[in-house]
């Protein structure tokens, strides 16, 4: 699941009712989702959802083209910007959904691909005080810094400024497991 940090294993299917979201046995989720995680696959079934890339034309009207010509355009434009403004005219951000791999990944097309300098990822963005706090008491600012289901046979945990159960539904999974919460 692409919604947080935690990246619960989901798999999708086809149902009566159109797409599904079917937990795998995960150790990060166990099983289970959070609403965020079981609704996902509704977008997927709407009936206005774009399936094609759109350029806006010379009259300023949106209009579908193939994959080709859309991928050829955002390249050009992209090169335009660059020898007009500079590399650093360019940016990418990423987000918390992606794995160590895709951001490694989209550290490499910042910098080799586009040149800039100017890329930013959920981590510093969004969870910037979390990673503070990480890097203070863990000497590192990305994620836990242990395997969720360590979590299941803790002693102690210390919540602190905190809501997994709004934020991260499936980790008090992991919390009850360790028989910590009532």
């Amino acid at each position: 699941c692409p919604y947080c940090a935690l990246q619960c294993g989901t798999r999708l299917g086809h149902g009566a009712s159109g797409t599904v979201v079917e937990p795998s046995d995960f150790p990060v989720n166990d099983g289970s989702l959070c609403q965020k995680g079981w609704t996902a696959p509704a977008v997927l079934d709407v009936p206005d959802r774009l399936r094609r890339p759109l350029l806006r034309g010379p009259d300023g009207r949106l209009a579908p083209a193939d994959w080709d010509t859309a991928l050829d355009t955002v390249a050009t434009r992209l090169r335009r910007i660059r020898d007009e403004h500079g590399p650093d005219a360019l940016a990418v951000f990423g987000g918390g959904g992606l794995t160590n791999e895709k951001a490694y990944l989209l550290g490499k097309f910042a910098r080799l691909a586009l040149g800039t300098s100017q890329i930013d990822y959920n981590g510093r963005f969004c969870m910037s005080s979390a990673a503070a706090a990480g890097n203070a008491a863990f000497g590192l600012d990305r994620g836990l810094p242990f395997p969720v289901a360590d979590l299941d046979a803790a002693d102690t945990i210390l919540l602190a400024g905190a809501n997994p159960a709004e934020t991260m539904p499936p980790l008090m999974r992991h919390l009850r497991k360790a028989d910590l919460i009532v």
